[in-house]
């Protein structure tokens, strides 16, 4: 509703209920009980905002709002205040400032000793506090060639607190609580993202950038030393086009690149004998140095992807044909690699000699694709 000349009031409120189902094991013997017995986690969570939109001048524009959050499991009960200014130099070019809070009693955790990712969601408990952040940001924007550029330039910088990863002992059980998994730690997180969107035209598209730097500090992981979460991408670049042709031809183009996730990895390995091996006996074994945590880089992901589509009438109804083709250039991006032992036989020295390989797991190859559409 309004308050008045220069003020729009904006309410509202949400209620969720959740239900966790955790079947979670790495014991062979508890594999025929997950099923039977899970861990069952129910909470409801409600939350409440009031924000008043309002123009203190023609040129000076706010938000100001509050936020109440409630989580059931755990009694957790936060105010997240927020506010953002926004400044018209001209009329075509602005500035702006934000600062906000947030709390989230949902946990997104990442397993780091297994090659594939399996990221599962974790509610909070009375043990497990909800994650906190606060995060400021200020940038600029601008209408260039009477409208048909828009160019805008951001930057941020973001704390966030109780954040949840696995425990380097974690061993998942059947029988021990959710909470003996994880360890709790501290992040931020900062960057620049620049925005060029060309909106007017038979050619339009946008290119983003974003340079961003982040890091947690857990003091029972990677001995106290701070370390990047495996999903950070300290470049990201997206670029998409659309052309016209006429009005029945319209052709499209994305790219994208980022930074190779974090991994840890091994960078090395050493032998020594086997302490049972008689002296005369050459038995070794292979153990292998890993990486800090996260301390290696995957290669970086890239990938364009084309579409082409015809518009006609047929039965007088409106068809479109189309045409797409997935990772065009069919790049194997890599989301998961991993070291393996690799044997055989030598004749030269009679002996079977072993070594060690890397492997790689890679997303979809080129796809091409075609479809048919009608509506009615």
């Amino acid at each position: 509703g309004s308050l008045g000349d220069g003020h729009l009031l904006k309410t509202g409120a949400e209620l969720t209920h959740h239900a966790f189902r955790s079947a979670a094991t790495t014991d062979i013997a508890d594999l025929d009980k997950v099923q039977q017995e899970p861990t069952l986690l129910s909470s409801l969570d409600a939350s409440a905002y009031l924000q008043d939109e309002c123009q203190i001048t023609p040129q000076l524009f706010t938000n100001i709002g509050l936020r109440g959050y409630y989580f059931a499991s755990g009694k957790y009960s936060n105010l997240e205040p927020r506010i953002s200014l926004s400044y018209l130099v001209t009329e075509d070019l602005s500035l702006k400032a934000e600062y906000s809070t947030a709390n989230q009693a949902l946990h997104l955790v990442s397993r780091n000793d297994i090659a594939l990712p399996t990221d599962i969601w974790v509610p909070s408990t009375p043990q497990l506090k909800p994650e906190s952040a606060t995060e400021w940001s200020a940038g600029t924007e601008a209408s260039l060639a009477e409208h048909e550029y828009k160019v805008s330039v951001e930057g941020y910088y973001k704390e966030m607190h109780n954040l949840l990863e696995y425990k380097d002992t974690a061993n998942l059980s059947l029988h021990a609580p959710a909470e003996s998994y994880f360890t709790s730690g501290d992040g931020s997180a900062y960057g620049v993202e620049l925005f060029i969107n060309k909106q007017i035209g038979r050619l339009t598209g946008w290119i983003g950038y974003t340079l961003s730097f982040t890091q947690r500090t857990f003091p029972e992981l990677n001995d106290g030393l701070p370390f990047n979460p495996r999903y950070d991408r300290t470049h990201d670049i997206s670029i998409v086009t659309a052309y016209a042709l006429n009005d029945r031809w319209n052709f499209g183009a994305v790219w994208v690149y980022g930074t190779g996730n974090a991994y840890t990895m091994p960078t090395g390995h050493y032998e020594f004998p086997s302490i049972n091996a008689e002296p005369q006996e050459t038995v070794d074994r292979n153990r292998l140095n890993y990486s800090r945590r996260n301390g290696y880089r995957l290669p970086a992901y890239h990938r364009l992807d084309l579409s082409a589509s015809l518009k006609f009438s047929w039965f007088g109804l409106p068809w479109v044909f189309s045409m797409n083709i997935y990772n065009a250039y069919n790049h194997k991006n890599v989301f998961a690699q991993y070291i393996t032992p690799k044997s055989g036989y030598n004749p030269a020295t009679n002996h079977d000699e072993s070594s060690l390989e890397l492997k790689r797991v890679t997303y979809f190859p080129i796809l091409p694709t075609i479809g048919l559409s009608v509506k009615f």
